[in-house]
């Protein structure tokens, strides 16, 4: 086997690697929030008069983006999303470019 080809593997499949964690660490995050909301639990609880607190109340969160039934695990899930999922997203665009 060619040393050049076979360093070649090992960096695209480390790429994989690396985009995955955000994917993967997104739906761990959501399989969490599921198990925490179906026991009506949530280990985090936003203090009063803050900024979350403010966003986590707001109509966004108790209205229109509600997959589950507390707001601050709507809100997490939201902040996860948007900063994970891009992540993910760009990674897995830039592997599958690579590839061609």
């Amino acid at each position: 086997m060619h040393p050049l080809k076979d360093t070649q593997h090992k960096a695209g499949s480390s790429r994989i690697k690396s985009w995955m964690y955000f994917l993967g660490g997104l739906i761990v995050l959501q399989i969490l929030f599921i198990a925490f909301d179906n026991a009506l639990w949530t280990p985090f609880k936003v203090k009063e008069g803050s900024l979350f607190a403010d966003f986590s109340e707001s109509k966004l969160f108790t209205e229109w983006f509600t997959p589950y039934k507390t707001q601050e695990h709507n809100l997490f899930t939201a902040i996860f999303a948007v900063t994970l999922l891009p992540a993910a997203l760009i990674g897995a665009v830039k592997d599958l470019v690579s590839r061609k």
